[in-house]
């Protein structure tokens, strides 16, 4: 069996971020770390707990009792010493110094489990550490590299001490068989012969013994002993001897004074004018031997369970016969029938190409300098599947110090090579990602900028003229008497069209802050907006001319100025399209429906499932053709000429901007010379606004 020093040497456990951590750990978090361990040990029920009597102690105690171990294990990392840790604890368990119990007591699951813990301990804390996600997933790799290298080491620990283990199990089995046959040499096992004929039957005192009767006048006496289970089946082994069949042999269980023994018997019958006439034959004790191999059987399972567990094989090459051993795992990774014949030509032959000069050369150093490598190589199984091997190999010397075997192990990696690689894909595609959206930050900042210079231009560059133009018509109009009707016509109509040019610029002016979403939302009474809107009406409402009726509208968040803005352009909106000697009505409405009983919202929308307050503006206006009721939204489209009706065109286009906004939508619904309805449907949660 190797020593700890060979089994952990060519291994570095060198972390950068690991030791900063253990430090945060041991200086601010090393009570909670140690207690939370305890916790995840008594829940997932170490194995190993079975053998120390833990309920004298109180849960501060264990914490207590536990600390200085976690202490030395975080100082371990604090210094970049996880190598030299695992190496002390190695010689220990290998040195049968572990306290309390032996070191064959610890079993896969208890290395399983303690890795799991340690494990799980160090990712329940990595918030407490940083929230920084790149240093976070660094540490997490860090982490599953130490207990990737833990596990390795434990689980080849104790193969090789379950190995040790066999090798002493078969040296006792085949002294054991030496003894038997010693015993057989000697006459120490019972030997009797059988009459068939009703002639005298003998037995050596041995056979006394072993059915531990005092005396017997033939040989079924002892039948009512039998294990009833194997009862049957020895008495066809005998009934076979006795007709010629074939020579008696049976292993069966005997039962006698609360014991039970494992006996094994074999005979050969005489016959005479072809009639069987005596048995002879000996019987023999094989409690012991049974229980051994039992033992060495479940020992068996359990290393080739541990194998399987870990993806890990183990291969030996007889360098003077060139034949290649394969364990059961190893026939599963290269998927190979077991048992299958390999030499090293056929070993060699999976690798793949890229990686053959450096297998066939690592090889080759450790014959050469007789000292152990670790590589990671690429095979093509026979069905064409690729997979990643990690391979230990050391070389074994004969008395003279020459090389005649090579053993070691194999391990699948190929999911944890997959796996690295597809996180470092993904690291690569998030830093495009930040780049990008970095960049698309940068654009949006400079849109931005542009707006706010082209709504400072239209506030004052452009509309200074506009006032001075008026102003001069005006005083042209005023002092000058002798301008001809003509020419007074033609100052109006350029009077009225830098009227509409300022009233453009005006509602540019509104539709560029709508571009702009402020962040802050309030709390806001609608019915407030609303009262304000309709007090602007308050003359055409006492004249009779106009009716604004509203049931209770909710208090939502919104950007209050916006909100009111949308309600009074839909107003004005009905106002201006009302049908002539006609009482203009309004009517406001509102209720909550939910978004999946909406078509407007796209079945992949994230807030499909969300509740959405539904506010409704309907009047009796001239209406419109339904056809255009996504036209009228768009930015400078009218439905009519403007000498028939002013406007711009814009002030629908703000209403479904602000709507948007608010994380909502908007839709018409019109009827020619009856009237248009608006339904605006706005996120019930403040959350749904984006």
């Amino acid at each position: 069996m190797r020593n700890a020093e060979n089994i952990t040497s060519i291994r570095k456990l060198q972390f950068k971020l690991l030791p900063l951590f253990a430090d945060h750990l041991l200086k601010n978090k090393l009570r909670e770390f140690t207690e939370k361990q305890l916790d995840m040990m008594f829940e997932v029920d170490f194995p190993i707990l079975k053998y120390y009597d833990l309920s004298i102690y109180t849960k501060e105690q264990l914490i207590d009792l536990s600390i200085p171990s976690y202490t030395d294990f975080l100082n371990a990392a604090i210094n970049n010493k996880l190598k030299e840790f695992i190496d002390d604890a190695v010689k220990k368990w290998v040195a049968n110094q572990l306290p309390n119990i032996t070191r064959d007591q610890l079993v896969v699951n208890d290395i399983k489990l303690a890795a799991y813990v340690r494990k799980k301990a160090f990712l329940l804390f990595i918030p407490t550490y940083t929230s920084d996600v790149n240093t976070a997933i660094e540490l997490i790799k860090e982490i599953d590299d130490y207990t990737h290298e833990a596990m390795s080491i434990s689980f080849e620990t104790y193969l090789n001490i379950n190995n040790e283990k066999l090798i002493e199990v078969n040296e006792a089995l085949k002294k054991h068989e030496a003894e038997l046959l010693e015993a057989q040499e000697i006459a120490s096992f019972g030997s009797f012969e059988w009459s068939l004929d009703g002639g005298k039957s003998s037995f050596t005192p041995q056979v006394f013994k072993i059915f531990e009767m005092e005396r017997t006048t033939s040989l079924p006496d002892f039948l009512p002993f039998v294990h009833p289970g194997d009862r049957q089946k020895l008495q066809n082994a005998i009934n076979k001897a006795i007709n010629g069949e074939e020579d008696y042999e049976c292993e069966y269980r005997y039962q006698k004074n609360g014991k039970e023994k494992i006996l094994w018997s074999k005979g050969i019958v005489t016959f005479k004018d072809n009639k069987p006439v005596v048995m002879k034959g000996t019987v023999m004790d094989i409690t012991e031997r049974h229980y051994i191999l039992q033992r060495l059987e479940r020992n068996e399972e359990l290393y080739k369970q541990a194998q399987k567990l870990t993806h890990i094989g183990n291969w030996t090459w007889e360098i003077g016969t060139n034949k290649v051993k394969f364990s059961d795992e190893l026939y599963r990774i290269y998927n190979l029938k077991p048992n299958e014949e390999i030499n090293l030509e056929r070993f060699l032959s999976f690798v793949h190409p890229d990686d053959m000069t450096k297998v066939t050369e690592q090889l080759e150093y450790s014959i050469k300098t007789h000292k152990p490598h670790m590589i990671d190589f690429k095979i093509i199984r026979d069905d064409g599947t690729l997979r990643i091997i990690r391979r230990h190999a050391e070389v074994l010397l004969d008395e003279k110090g020459e090389p005649y075997k090579v053993s070691g192990t194999g391990q699948d990696i190929t999911k944890e090579v997959l796996l690295n690689n597809e996180i470092k894909e993904r690291e690569e595609k998030l830093a495009e990602l930040n780049l990008s959206l970095e960049q698309k930050n940068m654009a949006l900042e400079r849109s931005n900028k542009e707006l706010t210079s082209f709504s400072y231009v239209a506030s004052h560059d452009l509309q200074e003229p506009l006032r001075k133009i008026k102003t001069f018509i005006n005083l042209i109009l005023e002092k000058e008497a002798n301008l001809s009707e003509e020419g007074k016509e033609c100052f109006e109509r350029i009077m009225t069209s830098a009227g509409r040019m300022q009233k453009l610029i005006e509602d540019l002016l509104s539709f560029s802050r709508t571009q702009v979403y402020e962040n802050t939302l309030k709390l806001t009474d609608l019915n407030i907006l609303l009262g304000e809107i309709k007090a602007n009406y308050q003359e055409a409402i006492m004249e009779g001319n106009l009716k604004i009726t509203y049931s209770k509208l909710p208090a939502m968040y919104v950007v209050p100025f916006q909100i009111q803005q949308l309600f009074e352009n839909i107003i004005s909106n009905s106002i201006k399209y009302s049908q002539p000697d006609k009482k203009i009505i309004i009517e406001i409405n509102s209720k909550i429906i939910n978004g999946e009983k909406l078509d407007i919202i796209p079945v992949n929308n994230s807030n499909k499932k969300e509740d959405y307050i539904n506010i409704t503006f309907a009047d009796n206006g001239i209406g419109f053709d339904q056809k255009y009721s996504e036209k009228i939204f768009e930015i400078f489209q009218r439905l009519h000429g403007k000498n028939e009706y002013s406007g711009t065109g814009i002030g629908l286009s703000i209403c479904k901007k602000i709507v948007e906004n608010h994380g909502g939508f908007i839709t018409a619904i019109g009827k020619l010379n009856e009237g248009a309805k608006f339904d605006i449907y706005l996120p019930a949660s403040p959350l749904a606004v984006n």
